[in-house]
């Protein structure tokens, strides 16, 4: 037990680094004055507002992966799973995607591996919309100083990018051989790599299936038109003279930097995230902490809610679940 705890401590470590560091940094430049005040003038209302539609945006989410796993979960179990995986990806070790697919998993009676594969299709679609986000808003952002060429260049690596997916999606067989030429499977590097790639493929045959593609987009779309919203909203109320485009430049800004490895529920870095974005735009760095302060506490208060409820209506108990997910390897597991 206290080797197990070391290693958390271990590979906590970098990221408990970088949070202390971005958090000292912050501390340093703001204002408390302006900060208190900032916050002082965000009312109950718009955090009642907030909630409602990160709620909202979690549902929308439950949907896309109930239609990718055939309809198999009820809305509700999608719902409360979708938001057990957020609660544990504010946890040590962000185990969210991995605890929220062994979930899944017992509640439809398929392996964990199978219902993995499906929530990385979803996050290379996070991703993807995130870039576009950025590649849409930087050269409104650098104004003449940006180049259209590298505009017309990023926007077309990010549609080829698309188009390869696709192909890989129905061509599966043929890429893994092409795949196998290059990397043996029986080196090391093969064995690290081949069994990853064939597990991020097999969560692609949605992508095959035009009809359930569109619909499972929808509710992907859905969720990220909720997420926009709650920014919006908050901007508004925080920054009324900013532009909408501008939410989307602070959008991708902040789900890039919420993958920076970083304490538990993203401490200092989100919010470290919101300030540099919102510095391009002129806004004071204590006002744009307070605005990121805010955004961050609805993005934990939400998904601990409606995570802590859906594990006592499911018989679930966090701990356990947790303490399950945090030596899986699920790749290391048999397709069913």
């Amino acid at each position: 037990m206290t080797e197990k705890k070391t290693n958390i401590w271990k590979k906590m470590l970098p990221g408990i680094i970088c949070s202390a560091v971005i958090i000292g940094v912050l501390i340093y430049f703001v204002d408390w004055n302006v900060l208190t005040d900032a916050l002082k003038n965000c009312s109950p209302r718009l955090f009642l507002i907030l909630f409602v539609v990160q709620t909202v945006s979690f549902f929308c989410r439950g949907m896309a992966w109930r239609v990718i796993l055939n309809d198999a979960p009820s809305v509700l179990n999608s719902f409360f799973t979708i938001t057990e995986g957020y609660l544990l990806n504010l946890l040590p070790l962000r185990l969210g995607e991995i605890g929220r697919s062994v979930i899944m998993g017992g509640l439809i009676g398929k392996s964990p591996f199978y219902v993995f594969t499906t929530v990385i299709l979803e996050r290379i679609f996070d991703v993807l919309i995130t870039l576009i986000f950025l590649v849409i808003t930087i050269p409104m952002l650098s104004a003449a100083s940006f180049s259209g060429t590298i505009y017309y260049v990023l926007f077309a690596l990010i549609l080829i990018g698309i188009a390869f997916m696709f192909w890989v999606a129905g061509h599966q067989e043929t890429f893994m051989k092409f795949l196998e030429k290059i990397i043996k499977p029986e080196s090391k590097m093969g064995k690290f790599i081949l069994p990853k790639v064939k597990l991020l493929l097999s969560g692609m045959g949605i992508l095959t299936q035009p009809k359930r593609f569109l619909v499972w987009l929808f509710w992907i779309l859905a969720t990220w038109v909720c997420w926009i919203m709650t920014l919006q909203i908050a901007m508004h109320d925080f920054f009324p003279q900013l532009p909408f485009w501008a939410g989307l430049f602070v959008q991708g800004v902040g789900a890039l930097g919420g993958a920076i490895p970083s304490a538990p529920a993203g401490i200092g870095v989100v919010e470290g995230a919101y300030v540099v974005s919102l510095g391009f735009f002129g806004i004071d760095q204590s006002k744009a902490l307070a605005f990121g302060l805010v955004m961050h506490a609805i993005a934990i208060i939400t998904p601990v809610i409606w995570g802590l409820i859906g594990f006592s209506v499911q018989g679930l108990k966090l701990g356990e679940v947790f303490a399950s997910t945090m030596d899986k390897d699920l790749t290391s597991e048999e397709k069913q």
